[in-house]
């Protein structure tokens, strides 16, 4: 195993919010890591030092594999331990604060968005929804 390969392919499946490469790529980390494996470097270009980047892999894979699980086990794929704060994709419209209540209004295509400042939620709503679906 290439740990190095690994944590930077898991980043980008993160980013891309590819949930099952996420519960894989951090699983196999943190097998490797239980075994004795040598870390991979967390922070380039900045060296920290072994017992660092060994300390933010495991905790990284962790939250990672956890994350990915409760994101994967939804049948919406919404983790319930995130608060849901929603917003447009195409306006960037605020939107209800619960789940079912963006549903029921309306919204659709709402998905889990980690990278948001803000937002952890992106969706369509009502109005971009109507608009999307005109010819």
């Amino acid at each position: 195993m290439d740990p190095q390969a690994t944590w930077d392919v898991l980043l980008q499946a993160w980013s891309k919010r590819n949930w099952n490469e996420v519960a894989e790529l951090s699983e196999s980390l943190l097998d490797w890591l239980a075994k004795g494996g040598f870390p991979p470097e967390t922070n380039y270009p900045k060296e920290l030092g072994v017992d660092w980047d060994s300390a933010v892999a495991l905790a990284a894979c962790g939250f990672a594999w956890c994350r990915s699980r409760n994101v994967l086990e939804n049948e919406h794929g919404i983790p319930a331990d995130v608060p849901f704060s929603l917003a447009c994709t195409k306006c960037l419209d605020d939107g209800p604060k619960s789940f079912d209540d963006a549903t029921q209004t309306g919204w659709s295509q709402i998905e889990y968005y980690p990278a948001g400042k803000a937002e952890r939620f992106i969706g369509l709503c009502p109005a971009c929804s109507q608009r999307a679906s005109k010819p």
